[in-house]
Parts: C-alpha cells; structure tokens; sequence
C-alpha cells in the first residue's frame, strides 16, 4: 500500500501535519515527475509533426513504411523527446526547453512547499509574456464590459 506524500492540502492529514519542506528524496521524484512531463509532452509535439509531412493518397509517404518501422519511429520518437527533456539549455544542465522547471516551481507555490534546492529565478522574456497577458487580458475584460469586442464563453 503506498502512502501519500501529503503534498494535495483537500487530504486530511493522517498522523502528522502537511509537511511544508520537501525531503530530498520527495523533491527528486517530484523533479522527475515533472520532467518526464515534459518529456511525454515533447513526445506528442514530434508525434505531431511527424502527422504533418505530406503523404500520398494510398496514404504513404515516398518510401513504404513497414509495422516495424512505426513502431521502431514512435520508439525512437520516445527517446528523442527523453533526451530533449533532460538536456541542459540556457547554461543549465538539466532544464531541457524548460516546462519541467517551470511545472516543479508551479507545484512548490501551489502547495506552499519549500524546496531544499534553491528555485532559480524567473526568466526576464517569461516575465515580460506574462505582464503582457495580463494586460491583454485587462484590455479585453474592458472591451467586454463595453459591450465592444469578443464575447465571453462564460457569460
């Protein structure tokens, strides 16, 4: 029987409070977790790029691939995106494109949870992104309340 972690605050605690530091081990799997996320994310984005190159209407490509070799593609599809996830990128090692990182610090602010390993700071280009969405998004709320612009699902 496995037992929680305690990192989902809707759980009762059991015997002990939430804890609120990460153990070592605790922080390792949850950085694994979120870059095998990324990894399986990375997979779909080859997968699908892979669906774009231009077949012909026996629905073939320029040479016939065998079951084998799909299979062999998806495999090493697989692997590719593993290598992609892990690589280091911006002078880290390990970042791989950066949503592994960016889950595991989402994960640690969401449950209040400090980790033992310093979180790196944000980088300034994600920063300036998300000052600009906020202000798109303050912008069309203020279209909407005009009765200007595209209007909301959920109204």
């Amino acid at each position: 029987m496995s037992q929680a972690v305690g990192l989902d605050p809707k759980l009762p605690p059991v015997h002990k409070p939430r804890q609120t530091t990460l153990t070592p081990h605790d922080e390792q799997r949850l950085r694994g977790a979120a870059a095998d996320f990324e990894a399986l994310f990375v997979k779909q984005m080859l997968s699908a790029m892979r669906k774009t190159i231009p077949k012909d209407e026996s629905g073939e490509g320029l040479i016939r691939e065998s079951q084998g070799e799909k299979i062999f593609r998806d495999m090493l599809d697989t692997e590719y995106a593993t290598a992609m996830s892990r690589r280091g990128g911006k002078g880290q090692a390990g970042s791989g494109i950066g949503l592994g990182d960016m889950i595991f610090k989402q994960l640690v602010k969401r449950y209040q949870i400090q980790s033992t390993q310093p979180i790196a700071q944000s980088d300034p280009t994600v920063d300036a992104a998300q000052k600009g969405l906020v202000k798109l998004q303050s912008e069309t709320n203020a279209m909407q309340a005009t009765g200007f612009g595209p209007k909301s699902a959920l109204k």
